[in-house]
């Protein structure tokens, strides 16, 4: 089941005031009815699951059935730093990524990106925040990842947690691999780094490791620079979060 983001200002005594676009969505295009149940996050601890009980032009309302606690994000933080790729490929790592259970993602843009920022910080961090919630309404998520682009990868490696374990995916690594990595892992908090389609210059790749970051190799093939940060977030996943556990329907 989808799961719709609110703000504390929807919820009054024990009802669900929804209005504005997400009242245009459920009603006309998703044609919800009366007495029909969804549920909803504040985006911080609590999913409300609610039954509609009126439905007009300019608002829903919902009867509150069972507020819970969010269950159902990973017990690790990973933080993808992805360099900007060509196209509308960072759309779709964002779609990915959210499905996938990333905590955040921070674009960027490095020596090698053949796109560049242009002053449009704010515009581009707002249309993928956007993406972001929709992919994690779509996919049930119970809170919207972090998305913030940043200059470059230092200000990315600055704006992650102090005991971030900094996994730098290096295509000129050849002998540390990222199984044998995550072996190390100790902290809730994870960050990937991928370069972009011309990989990072020389002295990124010594910033990083100074800043703490640890190159490993994703194998004897070298991966677009979109499916790189998924293949490794599929890995920390499997290794470190949630994906063992039996989810009760």
């Amino acid at each position: 089941m989808s799961t719709y983001f609110i703000k504390e200002n929807n919820i009054l005594n024990n009802e669900i005031i929804i209005d504005g676009d997400l009242c245009h969505h459920l009603s006309s295009v998703l044609r919800c009815k009366i007495n029909d149940e969804l549920d909803f996050s504040d985006n911080s601890e609590k999913i409300y699951h609610g039954q509609i009980s009126a439905i007009s032009k300019k608002e829903i309302r919902l009867n509150i059935l069972e507020i819970k606690d969010i269950e159902n994000e990973p017990p690790i933080n990973v933080y993808l730093i992805q360099c900007l790729p060509r196209g509308d490929k960072m759309e779709q790592i964002i779609q990915k990524c959210v499905e996938l259970g990333i905590y955040g993602i921070l674009p960027v843009e490095s020596e090698n990106s053949q796109v560049r920022l242009k002053g449009k910080i704010e515009e581009k961090t707002k249309r993928y925040q956007k993406i972001a919630a929709a992919a994690a309404e779509q996919c049930g998520r119970g809170k919207i990842p972090i998305v913030k682009v940043l200059e470059n990868p230092e200000k990315a490696l600055d704006f992650l947690p102090e005991d971030t374990h900094i996994l730098f995916c290096y295509e000129k690594e050849g002998n540390h691999g990222l199984k044998s990595e995550l072996l190390k892992v100790t902290t809730k908090n994870i960050a990937i780094l991928i370069g972009p389609e011309g990989g990072f210059s020389d002295q990124e790749a010594r910033l990083i490791v100074r800043k703490g970051g640890v190159s490993v190799t994703m194998g004897p093939r070298i991966l677009r620079t979109e499916t790189a940060g998924l293949s490794c977030l599929v890995g920390i996943m499997y290794e470190l979060g949630d994906w063992g556990r039996i989810v009760e329907n």
